[in-house]
């Protein structure tokens, strides 16, 4: 038996699961699983509890180390945030969350970069969260005082091995990387004053970097979106759409090379790095965010669907982090005081579903034909009423991929590591 960890950190679950790689088919044992969200710090910034997110995973190892040897462990997290690491290896603060106010001017900074410019080099979808935004709004003091900056599958993989490291799709989320040659772009730091010595060369997934308690420790698809792609149904058609369906519907297809084309850029598709080569040309589409927090302010959410109603537009900025969420459905729908909260759940679905849509019929312009499938992966894929509007919005069929996608293809990148 080859038992691996696979360490799955999402923006609002942190998991750690164990994959038998000698089973067939492959099946992911979730171990210990952890709640968690950005909490305002004493300065008044949001940030992530990082040092109880790391007891949290180290926890999750011991429970996955004590039922048997690992073989391997590996990494994923969601992508854009990163640490600083001052001269000892230690953090300066704690990282910030993307959901934090301070990047509110970040049109003004992609102006100032130009908008063409940072497309043609990275390929990436501009949007507030991406890192070249948080730095520039980073706090300087913070700055001065790193000697390295880690995105968070590397920060942790830091934490766990003390090995300094970049891994490819991780770093491909931050809109500092040049796409054609899979480096930091010296030209877009130098444009928001950061230093270059802070950030590590960038390795693929698969490396071997350390380990961890004996236990080998192995860069995966760092970002969780490139592990849960790597997770997908066997047999996709070529005209296949995927959606990871989380905090965030990443919506896209797999494609050879990317595309940094002028119409790639006006529909605001990004090409973000594969764990096997090639790209996911997908877009960023506020997911079950807002489930997610009417839950945290209903504490449950309604069991029965009401009928279709109104629909919204998720990405709208005042989804981002309202301070009350179903008022700002209810606001934004608009629904009246009398529309139950199975109207709101309906209303977020359908939402969702319409989002999805859209992407999908914007990816056949750029595949060059119809999409076929959609594969829908995640959590969000235990939701029948979720597949059945996106089913029914898109016109395809839905291919139901695992819900655990991200863990069980951060597994199969540690799986083709140790061949």
């Amino acid at each position: 038996m080859r038992r691996v960890a696979a360490v799955d950190l999402g923006a609002t679950s942190a998991r750690v699961g164990v994959v038998d790689l000698d089973a067939e088919p492959l099946r992911v044992e979730i171990v210990h699983r952890y709640q968690h969200q950005p909490v305002v710090w004493s300065d008044g910034t949001l940030r992530w509890d990082w040092a109880r997110l790391v007891k949290e995973v180290e926890r999750g190892l011991g429970f996955a180390a004590a039922a048997g040897p690992l073989a391997s462990i590996g990494v994923d997290t969601w992508g854009v945030d990163y640490g600083l690491l001052d001269q000892r290896g230690a953090l300066v603060a704690p990282p910030y969350s993307y959901r934090d106010s301070r990047t509110a001017g970040w049109e003004a900074v992609a102006d100032r970069l130009g908008h063409e410019r940072l497309y043609r080099t990275t390929g990436i979808q501009l949007m507030a969260v991406n890192t070249v935004f948080q730095l520039e709004a980073h706090p300087r003091n913070e700055l001065d005082a790193a000697s390295q900056l880690l995105m968070l599958p590397e920060l942790l993989v830091h934490h766990l091995t003390g090995v300094v490291t970049g891994e490819v799709t991780s770093a491909g989320t931050s809109a500092l990387v040049d796409i054609a040659t899979a480096t930091w772009s010296a030209d877009l730091l130098a444009g928001v004053g950061a230093d270059p010595a802070l950030f590590p060369p960038i390795a693929p997934a698969g490396t071997a970097v350390g380990n961890w308690r004996g236990v080998p420790v192995h860069l995966v698809g760092g970002h969780d979106t490139a592990s849960a792609v790597a997770a997908r149904p066997p047999g996709a058609p070529v005209a296949s759409a995927f959606v990871s369906a989380g905090t965030w519907l990443l919506v896209g297809a797999e494609r050879p090379v990317a595309d940094t084309s002028e119409a790639a850029r006006l529909a605001n598709f990004s090409n973000e790095p594969g764990v096997r080569g090639g790209v996911r040309f997908l877009k960023n589409v506020t997911g079950l965010w807002l489930l997610e927090r009417c839950r945290a302010q209903w504490g449950d959410v309604p069991t029965a669907a009401a009928r279709r109603g109104p629909v919204i537009d998720p990405n709208e900025a005042r989804f981002a982090n309202p301070p009350d969420m179903e008022a700002e459905i209810r606001a934004a729908a608009p629904l009246d005081a009398a529309a139950g909260r199975d109207v709101v759940v309906r209303c977020i679905f359908d939402s969702l579903a319409a989002a999805v849509a859209r992407v999908v019929d914007e990816l056949s312009t750029f595949i060059g034909s119809r999409v076929e499938r959609v594969d829908v992966l995640g959590g969000g894929a235990r939701i029948e009423l979720l597949l059945r509007l996106i089913e029914e919005a898109c016109g395809v069929p839905v291919a139901v991929g695992p819900a655990e996608a991200t863990a069980l293809g951060n597994a199969i990148v540690q799986r083709d590591a140790l061949a």
